[in-house]
């Protein structure tokens, strides 16, 4: 199938599935838990009764399929499916149409880029006969699962994150301390029921940790319509009668809403053929909306304007101005040459973006906050220019800085520099420390991003307990005299006791508050639990941190992540497919320092573990054991691959072994806690299935190692 709306297929080498007969029992796995019988049915031009029965013929039990995997879990579907179904069979498992996977792979945040930018060509999956061989490994499948996995539906069930309310408690600040829902629908919030992304007991559990606002994303056009062409606005009422709604509900906790602007939002070609005054930059089979053409600026005053009006009550906007997405001329430096903006400096197109922005927001409330956030100006301006883009701006404008941006590291005798998403190298880092600087001179408010919960080095737990190394890092950010934060990206949302910890450290840095505030949560077990604390903030220490172990790496995906006898012929993607490309995993990292800080990090958080290994089950705890099956899986897959790679075969066997054992211990936390492998923007990164398969696929090693 050939669409002109969805990327083109790709032919290249499929990856080795061969732990499953064929294709067609390999989907009916992987979509047992995120796709209804009859949809599956449909999709492999099958029936509900051949799909019950191989599903049955793989010891999986009885289908209990839950509807929340239709909005809140279809990226983990695509991920599922993305290597094995042509598009006409992945559009009817979704139940889509073209225009609306088009539309997720292009705004679901980069999921396409998370994809590895390709769709690999895929045969039609349609039932076959088993042979001998085929019947043998359907054997050991219906094993495997009868002796791990029958009780697959039980437990905490998917999406079930919050229970009981919290103490009803409210921190006052004076400063922002904004975060993203834990459980938001990146590209689909107000498409959708406010409940689902921002269910009421989560506004309450977060005005109990110390958070007073919440940030959502959301596209110009479609909240209002477009004057260009109002097709693209079509359900603009429901989207501001939504935010309305969820507005005046955050307000009964304290909490303000801020909306995240990368605008104004580029355009296909064809767009400009009805619009050419507004055309400016080209990158590929878009172009951007310039602003040196009076027609956008003019439709960026009357958006913001508009927005603001029909959103009374509204805590203000962020705005990303430069590589996020394409919007002015200058944002990313791909593309063609726009003659308007060729000769203006960058300084003056940003900041005339977010004048108009502030300006506009406040003549409609004068206490709506527009918060600059200063990502990626270094890629794009030198010191001087930022400096002259902050002294165009209005002061009443919040410059927002990455705290860790350029803060130096040596990490197993490697030196690099960060540029954000860490925990493991804590801020604030010398350029945001001197842009805050210049900014409190010129008379700005001051705003540091951190990750106070989770990042990329490990995101699909739901905190990792690193409270040492939190508090050091708002220590030094008191120290610079810091009012706001912003707490997480789309990931690191949920309402922890690494939130509460940070904001009364924000507040009162004392021994004695931290004590007390382990001896009101843990009782007589708060000593354990802060010793652990530390060891663990310690071990953290050891993470081979970069941006490509930061995005490649398998510490996301941990056990869930397959295991390849033969090089695969992918290359990692963003937070998305690790595959087996250590080479890319470990960045700046010769393989023997990375293999061996993975190693050291497996091996100090593990002595963390033993000192709470007496404790019953709490979020603290597993929330531990799961940082530890992902840490010490990614030490066994690099030691895999690299003995694999160097033909060391005889020490394979152990090492598929451990990484099986971490893969079982993943299972079991899941079934205590829907929490484990989801993250916003990614829905759930790994599910029960994706963990019983990679338990299949060990197993299907092992013995191909016996038999070698």
């Amino acid at each position: 199938m050939e669409s002109k709306l969805l990327p083109k297929t790709v032919k290249v080498k499929p990856l080795d599935t061969s732990h499953f007969p064929n294709k067609f029992y390999l989907a009916i796995f992987r979509f047992w838990e995120t796709v209804p019988v009859e949809r599956i049915a449909l999709a492999l031009e099958s029936t509900p009764e051949i799909v019950k029965k191989a599903a049955a013929d793989m010891g999986l039990p009885n289908q209990e399929y839950d509807a929340k995997w239709e909005d809140r879990g279809y990226i983990t579907t695509i991920r599922n499916a993305w290597h094995i179904l042509p598009y006409e069979q992945l559009l009817l498992l979704l139940g889509w149409s073209e225009e609306k996977l088009s539309t997720i792979l292009k705004e679901d945040d980069f999921l396409f880029v998370k994809l590895g930018n390709c769709k690999p060509y895929c045969k039609k999956v349609l039932w076959e006969d088993l042979d001998r061989e085929g019947e043998k490994k359907l054997l050991l499948i219906k094993r495997v699962v009868n002796e791990h996995f029958k009780h697959y539906f039980c437990g905490e069930r998917p999406f079930d994150f919050f229970n009981a309310p919290s103490k009803n408690e409210i921190y006052i600040s004076d400063g922002i301390r904004m975060i993203y829902s834990y459980c938001g629908l990146y590209a689909s919030v107000l498409d959708n029921e406010i409940e689902k992304s921002y269910p009421e007991i989560l506004l309450q559990k977060y005005s109990s940790v110390g958070i007073n606002a919440i940030w959502l994303p959301i596209v110009l056009y479609q909240m209002l319509p477009f004057p260009f062409d109002e097709s693209l606005s079509s359900g603009w009422e429901k989207r501001q009668e939504r935010l309305r709604e969820l507005i005046s509900l955050a307000e009964k906790y304290g909490i303000k809403v801020f909306l995240y602007l990368n605008e104004p939002r580029c355009m296909p070609i064809d767009f400009f053929e009805n619009n050419p005054s507004l055309k400016g930059k080209e990158v590929g089979a878009y172009a951007s909306l310039c602003t040196s053409a009076s027609g956008t600026m003019d439709y960026l005053r009357y958006a913001v304007r508009e927005i603001c009006n029909a959103a009374p009550g509204l805590g203000g906007f962020f705005v990303i101005t430069c590589s996020e997405n394409l919007t002015h001329c200058k944002s990313i430096k791909s593309g063609t040459v726009c003659p308007r903006c060729e000769q203006r400096p960058i300084y003056n197109i940003i900041s005339e973006v977010l004048n108009t922005i502030s300006e506009e927001s406040r003549k409609a409330d004068a206490e709506i906050k527009t918060i600059a956030w200063t990502w990626a100006w270094e890629d794009f301006m030198n010191d001087e220019e930022i400096k002259k883009c902050i002294d165009l701006l209005c002061p009443e404008i919040i410059i927002q800085c990455n705290s860790e941006a350029k803060k130096e590291f040596k990490i197993g005798n490697v030196c690099g520099e960060v540029a954000d998403y860490s925990m493991s190298v804590i801020g604030p880092g010398e350029m945001a420390k001197n842009i805050w600087n210049y900014a409190k001179e010129k008379g700005h408010d001051i705003s540091a991003k951190i990750q106070v919960n989770n990042t990329w080095e490990c995101s699909t737990v739901p905190f990792i307990p690193v409270f040492d190394l939190i508090r050091k890092h708002i220590s030094a950010l008191r120290k610079n005299g810091m009012k706001h934060l912003m707490l997480s990206w789309t990931l690191g949302g949920y309402p922890s006791l690494n939130l509460k910890i940070a904001a009364a450290c924000l507040d009162d840095e004392s021994e004695a508050r931290y004590d007390q505030i382990l001896r009101d949560e843990f009782g007589a077990d708060w000593k354990k639990v802060k010793k652990a604390a530390s060891i663990f903030s310690e071990a953290f220490k050891e993470y081979p941190f970069c941006i490509n172990s930061l995005y490649y790496g398998p510490q996301n995906a941990g056990p869930s992540n397959p295991l390849h006898m033969e090089k695969c012929d992918f290359s990692a993607t963003m937070t998305c497919y690790s595959y087996d490309d250590l080479d890319k995993w470990r960045g700046i990292y010769p393989r023997k320092t990375y293999i061996e800080q993975l190693k050291k990090l497996s091996e100090k958080w593990k002595n963390g573990i033993d000192e709470i290994e007496s404790m019953n089950d709490c979020p603290f705890k597993i929330a531990a054991l799961g940082c530890y099956s992902m840490f010490y899986s990614s030490y066994l897959q690099s030691l895999f691959i690299d003995n694999r790679d160097n033909g060391k075969t005889e020490s394979l066997m152990n090492i598929v072994k451990e990484d099986k054992r971490m893969a079982l211990l993943m299972y079991s936390l899941m079934q205590k806690s829907s929490l484990f492998g989801y993250e916003a923007a990614n829905h759930y990164y790994f599910n029960r299935g994706m963990l019983a398969e990679k338990v299949i696929n060990c197993e299907h090693i092992e013995s191909t190692l016996t038999h070698q």
